[in-house]
């Protein structure tokens, strides 16, 4: 069976170096900002970061193939936080519950729109829903 994913050894250590960078900034982030809060921090910025290089990268060509190894896979990837952002919401009462749930599935959505909208203006419409 042939694998889907193919990568090469410098690939991989793009992927790495970026997981280092996200997973590392992630700790100084939780260290300034606790709780649910740093939690929604991370997930919003990490989806900006995302909606911004991948429409860049999908739809303007902007950006070669290992930016998006380096950005998306491995520092978003790393950075970003569904686990703990499920385990503090499991955590909280009911309304704290929901509102966390709220907040990150409305931010996250959000920020994906922005970096995408920043994308279009400072690259120009690419294909895709615009």
């Amino acid at each position: 069976m042939k694998s889907v994913v193919n990568f090469d050894l410098g690939q991989v250590l793009l992927i790495a170096g970026g997981g280092f960078a996200g997973s590392v900034l992630r700790v100084l982030v939780s260290g300034t900002i606790s709780g649910v809060s740093g939690t929604l921090v991370v997930n919003v910025v990490g989806s900006f970061l995302l909606g911004f290089f991948m429409y860049s990268l999908e739809y303007g060509g902007f950006f070669s193939r290992n930016v998006r190894l380096f950005v998306a896979i491995g520092f978003c990837g790393s950075f970003t936080t569904f686990s703990t952002f499920a385990l503090q919401s499991a955590g909280l009462d009911f309304t704290g519950f929901f509102v966390n749930v709220l907040l990150n599935v409305f931010c996250c959505l959000l920020a994906i729109f922005a970096g995408r909208s920043l994308s279009i203006f400072l690259f120009g419409r690419g294909a895709g829903w615009s």
